[in-house]
C-alpha cells in the first residue's frame, strides 16, 4: 500500500505542475550554470582553440581553468608568493600547451596548461591586454600594451603597445612615442601582419609589424571603445562603445559594414563562429554591458544587464538573456556556436548552452 501512496502522490503532483503550467516532461528550457569563482569583477573570458576548455580572469587577481562540457573548476594559474593584483588578460596558445597572463603589477606571466609557471617578463606599466601570434605551431610571440606608471624602481614607464618573444625572452617591437594616448587591447590582425589597437578616445589604429608605423587610424565610435573580436579568420571585426553601439569592419580595406544601435553601454561584441557554417550558419552578434552602478542611482533606470543577441546582416535584435546584477564585463562563443559565457561586475561567470530552438526555430536563422 505504501508503493500505491507514493504513485498517487506523485500523480498529483503531477497533476498540480500541469495545472501551474509545468510540464515536467517536457524538454528542459535553457537553464545556464552560474559559476561563483571570482571576488571581483571579470575581466576576460577565453575558449582554448578545441573548445574543451575556457579560461577566466578577474580583478581579484585569479585565473580559472574551467571545462566547458561539465562548467567544473579543473584548476588555477598563480604565480608563486602574494597575489599581484588584477589580472586584466589571458591567453592560451592554440595546442593548449601554454598560458600567459598580463598582470597589473606590470608582469608578463607564462604557464604550461598545467599550471606550473615557466616565465615572467618585466614588461613594466599596468598591462592591460596581452594575446599569443595566430601562427599554427609558432606560437612564440605575444603582444602587449600598458598603461603609463610611474614608480621608484622603473622611473616613468610611457603608454606603449609591445611584441615579446617568448622562448628565449626577448623585446621585439615597442611603440610608445607614437602613441597618441593609452590603448585599452591590442590584437594581431590577419596572418600576424599587423597590430590592431583600440582607445578610449573612440578611434581604431592598425600598425605595422615590422617597423612599428600607424597604417590606419579610424574614428570608429563617438565614446571610448570597449572590445573589439573578429571572426576565424582575422578578415572581419566587430567593435563595440561606451555609445551604445557595436559595429562591423572589413580587415582588408577598413569600411564599417554594419552598425548595431543598442539602448546601453556596450562592454563587449562577439560574431558567432557559425557566420559562415556551410549547414547551419548564423549570422549573429553577441553583445552586452549596462551601466555602472552609480549612473544607475542617477538615472532611476533598471540598468540593462542582459546579453543580447543580434543578426548580422538586419541589424535587428533578435533575443536577449537575464542573469547578471550588474554590468556584463566579457563574453565569448563556444568554439561550436552551441552556447556562450558571460561574465559580469558581480564577479559571477554564466555559462549557456543553447536550445534545439536556436538551431530550428525560423526566428533564429
Amino acid at each position: 500500500s505504501s508503493h500505491l501512496t507514493c504513485w498517487f502522490f506523485a500523480c498529483l503532483c503531477q497533476q498540480n505542475l500541469l495545472l501551474l503550467g509545468l510540464d515536467v516532461f517536457a524538454p528542459r528550457r535553457m537553464h545556464p550554470y552560474s559559476l561563483h569563482i571570482h571576488e571581483r569583477p571579470l575581466t576576460l573570458i577565453k575558449f582554448n582553440y578545441d573548445g574543451d576548455f575556457f579560461l577566466t580572469c578577474g580583478k581579484d587577481g585569479e585565473v580559472n581553468l574551467i571545462r566547458t562540457e561539465t562548467c567544473e573548476r579543473m584548476g588555477t594559474y598563480n604565480p608563486p608568493g602574494e597575489k599581484g593584483g588584477a589580472i586584466y588578460a589571458v591567453d592560451v596558445t592554440m595546442d593548449s600547451t601554454f598560458v600567459v597572463t598580463a598582470n597589473a603589477d606590470g608582469k608578463v606571466v607564462f604557464y604550461n596548461f598545467q599550471g606550473d609557471m615557466v616565465q615572467t617578463i618585466q614588461h613594466g606599466g599596468v598591462l592591460k591586454y596581452v594575446e599569443w601570434n595566430m601562427k599554427p605551431g609558432e606560437q612564440n610571440y605575444v603582444c602587449t600594451c600598458n598603461d603609463k606608471f610611474k614608480s621608484q624602481s622603473e622611473g616613468i614607464v610611457p603608454n606603449r603597445i609591445m611584441i615579446w618573444q617568448f622562448d628565449p625572452p626577448k623585446k621585439i617591437l615597442s611603440i610608445d612615442e607614437q602613441l597618441p594616448m593609452k590603448a585599452t587591447k591590442v590584437k594581431w590582425g590577419a596572418f600576424d601582419e599587423t597590430l590592431v589597437s583600440i582607445f578610449e578616445e573612440g578611434t581604431v589604429i592598425i600598425w605595422d609589424v615590422m617597423d612599428g608605423r600607424q597604417l590606419k587610424l579610424i574614428q570608429a565610435h563617438q565614446m571610448a571603445i570597449t572590445s573589439m573580436n573578429f571572426t576565424e579568420d582575422r578578415m572581419m571585426m566587430a567593435t563595440c562603445s561606451k555609445d551604445g553601439t557595436a559595429k562591423l569592419w572589413t580587415m582588408d580595406d577598413y569600411e564599417c559594414m554594419k552598425e548595431y544601435k543598442t539602448d546601453r553601454p556596450l562592454n563587449d561584441v562577439a560574431i558567432s563562429p557559425l557566420y559562415c557554417h556551410e549547414a547551419t550558419p548564423k549570422m549573429h552578434l553577441l553583445m552586452g554591458g549596462g551601466q555602472d552602478a552609480k549612473d544607475v542611482a542617477v538615472s532611476g533606470s533598471s540598468g540593462a544587464f542582459e546579453a543580447l543577441l543580434w543578426h548580422v546582416v538586419y541589424e535587428e535584435e533578435i533575443g536577449s538573456v537575464k542573469g547578471h546584477i550588474g554590468p556584463l564585463n566579457c563574453l565569448a562563443w563556444f568554439r561550436d556556436g552551441a552556447g556562450f559565457v558571460t561574465g559580469g561586475e558581480d564577479g559571477y561567470v554564466r555559462v549557456h548552452h543553447f536550445d534545439k530552438d536556436y538551431f530550428t526555430a525560423k526566428r533564429f536563422e
